[in-house]
């Protein structure tokens, strides 16, 4: 199989450089589109679909990182090789934690490019073949293993406050990526997601007399008791007290 590539970098000698010293061909990779600065990218990357996007990080008006995020969020799975003529700690953490493969340095030596593509065609090589796998499965990339972890610490804690900000920084990923992970794995926004978990827990507890409907409500999230008859009454068309008493109807 042959991979798609796209190359994104504003200097010429870079380009060429790139190009030059890749084996693309020899390891399956084909060039599938050059770009001189990120917002061109941007509008072609839906129609080229590239599975790899190697791209510079400093171009005018989007950087690299700022293409990664927007590519992330149209929901276009592909691998991101991010480059810079600038050893900066920042931009290799920032990378990380968007799920780059991998943060290097230029000009990339041939030996070291080599193995790059190699590592790269084994990960492509490892993924589902359909992109719509259900959350669930095995997945491949630390940055979902990562997202698994943040939906584990959601289900333990329902009862809490949660904010999707605070539990991305907590999780070292990023809030907009992590919109577009929970509609691929869960096919619901963040707070649809939060709140079928709530409802179904306080459904759960409104079968069990020995809490009251306000007990039921904060243990799955709710303090409030009016707003939980509300959230409640729009999930399951009725009000707490009306799905407690059908519920336990002999």
């Amino acid at each position: 199989m042959t991979y798609r590539v796209m190359l994104i970098d504003d200097e010429p000698w870079a380009m060429v450089y790139l190009k030059q010293t890749f084996n693309w061909e020899d390891r399956g990779f084909v060039i599938a589109s050059e770009e001189s600065n990120a917002k061109d990218a941007l509008d072609s990357v839906k129609d080229v679909r590239p599975d790899v996007i190697f791209t510079d990080i400093r171009m005018p008006g989007l950087t690299g990182l700022e293409l990664m995020n927007e590519v992330r969020t149209l929901g276009i799975e592909c691998e991101f090789v991010i480059m810079s003529g600038f050893a900066e700690f920042s931009y290799a953490q920032e990378a990380i934690t968007l799920g780059a493969f991998e943060y290097c340095l230029k000009p990339i030596a041939a030996d070291k490019a080599d193995r790059l593509l190699v590592r790269l065609r084994e990960r492509l090589g490892a993924k589902p073949k359909s992109s719509e796998e259900p959350y669930g499965l095995a997945l491949p990339s630390e940055r979902n293993l990562k997202f698994e972890d943040m939906l584990d610490y959601i289900q333990s804690n329902i009862q809490d406050k949660l904010h999707l900000k605070e539990l991305a920084n907590q999780f070292y990923l990023n809030s907009n990526y992590c919109c577009h992970l929970f509609n691929k794995y869960t096919g619901k926004t963040f707070t649809e997601y939060v709140t079928e978990l709530r409802m179904k827990k306080a459904a759960g507890l409104l079968a069990n007399h020995r809490l009251t409907i306000e007990e039921a409500g904060s243990e799955s999230g709710y303090p409030d008791y009016f707003y939980f008859n509300k959230v409640f009454k729009k999930y399951y068309g009725q009000t707490p007290s009306e799905y407690r008493k059908a519920a336990n109807q002999p």
